[in-house]
């Protein structure tokens, strides 16, 4: 029997664990480029800061590029994975709007799992707009940030003569 097709399987075994970590991938319809305008960029950095602070998150790392956004987060286990994202998603949309541009109605999202490395799902974040060269080693990356806790050990990892990640 074939699978069924669309994002439906992918929802099936979604999974939520208060106290898990999450990696998540938002991309933009069509992979369309924008996202890491300031005033887009500024909007959901407002509201990845409002999760945070209306306790539905711990927020341990981020980055905007021009046509994605990742993600890193705890869960608290006020809300599920699924609202976390869709209220990410309708509170930014106005912003994306502005500049003809649109959340890709699902996302890809990977729970931490018993023996995988922070420091992977970190250091792919801090280092994303560098491969993608969106700015040179010698500069900071201004659409990303990373939290406190997880900053001291990376900071430790990294050449002194490279930028560090931090909050705008």
């Amino acid at each position: 029997m074939k699978p069924p097709r669309g994002y439906a399987p992918l929802r099936l075994h979604r999974t939520t664990i208060p106290g898990a970590s999450y990696f998540i991938t938002v991309c933009t319809c069509d992979r369309r480029v924008g996202l890491n305008r300031p005033e887009i960029a500024g909007a959901i950095h407002a509201q990845l800061q409002a999760l945070g602070g209306d306790a539905a998150i711990e927020l341990r790392a981020w980055v905007v590029t021009p046509e994605h956004l990742h993600l890193f987060f705890t869960l608290t286990g006020r809300l599920t994975v699924g609202p976390i994202v869709g209220r990410l998603k309708a509170k930014t949309r106005a912003s994306l709007l502005v500049q003809a541009l649109r959340w890709q109605e699902n996302f890809y999202e990977h729970r931490l799992r018993p023996g995988e490395r922070v420091e992977d799902v970190l250091r792919y974040l801090f280092l994303n707009p560098y491969r993608a060269k969106l700015v040179s080693l010698t500069e900071t990356y201004p659409h990303g940030g990373i939290g406190a806790t997880d900053a001291e050990w990376l900071r430790a990892t990294l050449d002194d003569q490279h930028p560090f990640p931090e909050w705008p």
